[in-house]
C-alpha cells in the first residue's frame, strides 16, 4: 500500500503569478521526495515543521506538549539525514505513528549540499546561515532525479518548497500549520477553535508580533529584509505596520498551498538570500495586497486572510516582549505554568517562549520529565 502512496507525484500546475515551485525545472517535473518513515493521512489536519539538526529534547518538547492537548493529526517533519541524526531521535519519532494511535509522524530526511559564503563546501546548513541545494527532490517525467533548479539559498527559505510538497498530500479542508520547531510549546489543541466552526476552506491565518514594541520600520532586521528584497521605495509605506511572523501560519490546505507557491515565487523574483528574507516575503505578500485581489475578492485558493494581533490568536508570538517578564505583563501564570493571551485565556500555542526566563525554565523542567519518561519506557 505504501509504495503506491509514495510514488513520484506529478506536480500540479500553479498559476502564472505563482507557478508550482517545481515548474522552474520544467513543466513535466515530478516530485520524488518521499517520507523516510510514516504515511500522510490526507483527510487529517497536519502540522508542518522544518526540524533538522536538533537533539531529542527539542522533539520531545514539541511532540509531547502537542500530544498532551489531545491533538491526534499528522506532524510532518524534515529531519537530518540518518547519519547526522542525534541519538535516539529516530527511535522516538518512529514510536509515534497512526498504528499506535494519537499523533502520526511523517518524517522526511532531506539531502542538502551546502556551501559557506566563500563558496567552499560545508557540512550542513549551520543553522540556516549556509546556502544549500536540495538533492533528489525533483525528477523528470520518467521519475529520474534532476538537479535543484534553484541556486543555493538558506534552508530557512528553501523550507517553503518542502512545505509546498507536503501540503499537496492533504484534502483542501484540512487545517495545516507551519511553525518553527525549536521554540514552540503547545498548551491547547491548536485547531480546536477552527474545527468547532464546521468544515470551511480557503482561510489563511497570519500571526503578528507585538505592535507596541516593534513595527517593521523600527526593527533593524525586518526593515533590512524588506529593503534588501524589494528596495526602500517599494516598502517604506509598510514601515509603520506591525511585523507578521513567518514562523507561524495556519490555513486550510487550499489556502496554504497557494500561499506557499507565492512565498517561493517571491524568492524566485527577488533572489534575496539573507537568512530571514522569508519573513520579508511574508510581510510583503500581505501588506502589498497580493494575497487578495484588487477588489478585495479572493485570490485562487485563498478566500480570506485574517491577521491576528499578538496575544489575541491561536499562536502567541512573544519574542518582541523579551525586555519585560511575561508574568509582569499578565501573560504568564506561574502557578499553572501557562503562557496567556492578553485577555487572560490560555494561549493554544506559545511561540518564542524561550525569550522569557520563567517560561523557559518551566519548559526545560518539562523536557527533563519527558526525557526521563521516554528513557524509562525503553528499558
Amino acid at each position: 500500500e505504501n509504495s503506491e502512496k509514495n510514488k513520484a507525484i506529478q506536480s500540479p500546475k500553479g498559476t502564472k503569478q505563482w507557478p508550482s515551485p517545481s515548474e522552474k525545472a520544467g513543466s513535466d517535473t515530478t516530485i520524488l521526495l518521499k517520507p523516510a518513515f510514516g504515511s500522510h493521512r490526507p483527510s487529517d489536519d497536519a502540522i508542518l515543521v522544518f526540524a533538522e539538526g536538533y537533539d531529542l529534547s527539542i522533539y520531545l518538547a514539541f511532540i509531547e506538549s502537542l500530544i498532551s492537548t489531545g491533538y491526534s493529526g499528522d506532524v510532518v517533519l524534515s529531519i537530518s539525514s540518518e547519519e547526522k541524526l542525534k541519538p535516539d531521535v529516530k527511535e522516538y519519532l518512529q514510536s509515534k505513528n497512526s498504528e499506535t494511535g494519537g499523533v502520526n509522524i511523517v518524517a522526511y530526511e532531506v539531502n542538502w549540499t551546502c556551501f559557506k559564503r566563500s563558496g567552499e563546501a560545508a557540512s550542513g546548513s549551520n543553522e540556516g546561515i549556509n546556502h544549500c541545494k536540495m538533492n533528489n527532490a525533483f525528477g523528470d517525467a520518467d521519475g529520474s532525479p534532476i538537479s535543484d533548479p534553484r541556486e543555493p539559498r538558506p534552508v530557512a527559505t528553501a523550507r517553503y518548497e518542502l512545505y509546498w510538497m507536503w501540503s499537496l498530500q492533504y484534502d483542501k479542508e484540512s487545517w495545516l500549520m507551519l511553525i518553527d520547531a525549536r521554540d514552540v510549546w503547545f498548551q491547547l489543541h491548536p485547531f480546536q477553535e477552527l474545527t468547532a466552526r464546521g468544515k470551511v476552506s480557503g482561510e489563511l491565518h497570519l500571526f503578528g508580533e507585538n505592535a507596541d514594541v516593534v513595527r517593521i520600520g523600527t526593527s533593524r532586521f525586518n526593515r533590512s529584509w524588506l529593503v534588501t528584497a524589494y528596495g526602500e521605495k517599494n516598502v517604506s509605506p509598510y514601515f509603520e505596520k506591525p511585523v507578521i511572523c513567518s514562523g507561524s501560519t495556519i490555513g486550510n490546505q487550499d489556502a496554504i498551498e497557494t500561499y506557499l507557491r507565492a512565498m517561493v515565487a517571491e524568492y524566485d523574483t527577488t533572489l534575496c538570500k539573507s537568512k530571514g528574507c522569508d519573513q520579508g516575503f511574508h510581510n510583503y505578500l500581505y501588506y502589498s495586497g497580493k494575497l487578495e485581489a484588487s477588489d478585495g475578492s479572493s485570490v485562487e485558493g485563498i478566500s480570506k486572510v485574517v491577521v491576528h494581533d499578538q496575544g489575541k490568536g491561536i499562536i502567541n508570538n512573544v519574542a518582541a516582549l523579551r525586555d519585560n517578564p511575561l508574568k509582569e505583563l499578565g501573560l504568564y501564570n506561574a502557578e499553572k505554568q501557562l503562557v496567556l493571551n492578553w485577555d487572560g485565556t490560555t494561549s493554544a500555542v506559545a511561540h518564542q517562549y524561550d525569550r522569557d526566563k520563567e517560561a523557559n525554565i518551566m519548559v526545560k523542567g518539562k523536557k527533563r520529565q519527558f526525557e526521563q519518561k521516554w528513557r524509562a519506557s525503553k528499558t
